[in-house]
């Protein structure tokens, strides 16, 4: 059992740990795909929506910002049946407005991806934790962005959800110092 990889079994979320998490997202449609999905955990767990990942891919346009944002009412009818999606009206709406907040902040910023990382410098932050104990939940970087990205539309993503994503996408490298799949040690395929 891998410490580092919340002491879980499931053999999908340790190829998750072991091969995307953790790992930075430079790609600035990746990152929205991925703050998307976490957004559907909330009151969930990550391996559930993880589980799913497909299934929303196939339901939201590979995640494709500018084809989600014209999802309309009727969309959102048909999505409350689609099959191995959470069926909860509000987080379904919460990813066509989150889509739209993409595009203007898309707008409003050189990309998405450039907007996100200049929350981090430009640079991954190493939190360099010994042992699962010594990790966090929530700072106050998470807060600003969760603030931020809430201007733009977005929903279900308050600060512990957004340092989750912060540390999924690799721009907190979360990892345990001794993983070794530690972004600094091995080079993972990343989310996709």
């Amino acid at each position: 059992m891998n410490e580092c990889a919340f002491g879980t079994k499931d053999a999908l979320y340790l190829q998750y740990h072991d091969e995307a998490w953790g790992h930075p997202i430079y790609d600035s449609k990746k990152l929205f795909k991925l703050l998307a999905l976490e957004s559907q955990h909330a009151g969930l767990s990550w391996l559930t929506i993880l589980k799913k990942k497909e299934a929303y891919e196939a339901a939201f346009y590979n995640f494709d910002p500018h084809k989600i944002a014209q999802m309309t009412n009727n969309d959102v009818d048909k999505l409350m049946t689609f099959p191995n999606i959470v069926h909860h009206r509000k987080k379904i709406e919460a990813i066509i407005g989150q889509a739209k907040g993409y595009i203007e902040i898309e707008r409003d910023f050189s990309s998405f991806s450039d907007f996100l990382w200049s929350y981090v410098d430009n640079q991954p932050i190493d939190l360099h934790y010994k042992q699962s104990g010594d990790r966090k939940t929530v700072d106050e970087r998470a807060t600003e962005l969760s603030k931020t990205l809430k201007k733009y539309g977005f929903k279900f993503l308050g600060p512990v959800t957004v340092y989750s994503f912060l540390e999924a996408a690799g721009l907190y490298n979360a990892h345990l110092e001794n993983c070794p799949n530690n972004p600094k040690y091995y080079k993972g395929k990343g989310f996709s």
